[in-house]
């Protein structure tokens, strides 16, 4: 009776024993142990098991001869069960290299996406809070005015003409999307006191100029500026093809951006026949929705400026300015002006 105790006591030990190694070896931060410690844990469930076993039957046998010596009883089947776990283990353990490996690779991974999320915040695009304005002068350009205006376009408040960046369909962003196409469409818009649209006016006028059919890429065409003119004191909207679409793959950039800005400054000279110094802001055409990189574009349609503007000294047009969101954005239009040789002005 008192070694039927004893035999379950013991069961009662392996069995705790491994319950525990099980639960352990299934963790996560027992990879590269794990198999081991899994061998370990059936070990001693088994041991467990026949004891128990061997303790309600205490007359079965078993019988067995191992590296010479005749062993019986449960003594028998446990060193059977060793056996069996040592090789077990062996194999077992094999595994647990190639997995500690790979929990290193994994933990690599995280710890490099880490830093690279850390890299794209720090140098991801900031949007510039507030407006500046500054001038740019050049030798070949005799009383006409380039320049940069940094921050959100609907704090421009002093330029005739807006440039819109449009698709070759001409339909305008929806109201609440984040481009210069929404914000151009909701605040030109006639509005009831809750802010609910009530007349589309930008967007209806342009619809019925296009005539609901796609134009060529760099295609210009103007509107009148709805709300706009009282609001922010903008006269037209010029529209502009410079981005296309493609069904699942949204906007791209056309590849003639330094023509949009050639059709765009032809088209604000026939806006007004008695005006003189009209002002015109133009967006990075293509570089928001569309995707382009900003510094190509930046130079582009900064080429394509003070290219016309040289050679047309008796445009009507006084002042051109780029709208720059991001420091990014400021950044490329700078180093574009200076590029083209021209000079940051001391004078506002």
């Amino acid at each position: 009776m008192a070694g039927t105790v004893i035999s379950l006591l013991a069961a009662s030990v392996f069995l705790v024993i491994g319950i525990v190694a099980l639960a352990l070896g299934l963790r996560r931060a027992m990879t590269g142990r794990r198999h081991a410690l899994l061998a370990f844990a059936w070990l001693c469930i088994a041991i467990a098991v026949t004891l128990v076993i061997f303790s309600i039957f205490p007359e079965s046998t078993a019988t067995g001869t191992v590296l010479g010596i005749s062993v019986g009883g449960a003594a028998a089947f446990v060193v059977v069960i060793l056996l069996l776990a040592v090789r077990v283990q062996e194999k077992m353990s094999k595994l647990d290299d190639p997995e500690a490996r790979l929990r290193e690779k994994e933990d690599q991974i995280r710890s490099l996406s880490g830093e690279l999320d850390a890299l794209r915040q720090q140098f991801a695009p900031r949007s510039l809070a507030h407006q500046e304005v500054f001038h740019y002068e050049s030798v070949d350009i005799i009383g006409k005015r380039i320049g940069i205006v940094t921050g959100d376009l609907r704090n421009v408040d002093f330029v005739d003409i807006w440039v819109n960046s449009e698709n070759l369909d001409m339909q305008m962003s929806r109201y609440h999307e984040k481009s210069i196409s929404g914000v151009i469409r909701y605040l030109g818009a006639e509005r009831d006191d809750v802010g609910r649209v009530v007349q589309d006016l930008v967007a209806d006028e342009l619809g019925r100029k296009v005539d609901h059919g796609p134009v060529m890429a760099g295609t210009a065409l103007w509107t009148t500026s709805g709300h706009l003119r009282e609001a922010n004191n903008v006269r037209w909207i010029i529209h502009v093809a410079a981005v296309q679409g493609e069904p699942g793959g949204g906007y791209r950039q056309i590849s003639g951006i330094a023509q949009c800005a050639r059709n765009t400054l032809q088209l604000a000279e026939r806006l007004d026949a008695d005006a003189s110094g009209l002002s015109i802001i133009f967006p990075l055409l293509g570089a928001g929705a569309g995707g382009a990189d900003s510094a190509p574009t930046a130079l582009a349609l900064a080429t394509a400026t003070v290219d016309y503007l040289a050679s047309h000294p008796a445009t009507k047009l006084g002042t051109v300015l780029f709208l720059a969101y991001t420091n990014r954005e400021l950044t490329a239009c700078q180093e574009a002006l200076q590029k083209l040789g021209l000079q940051r002005s001391t004078s506002a």
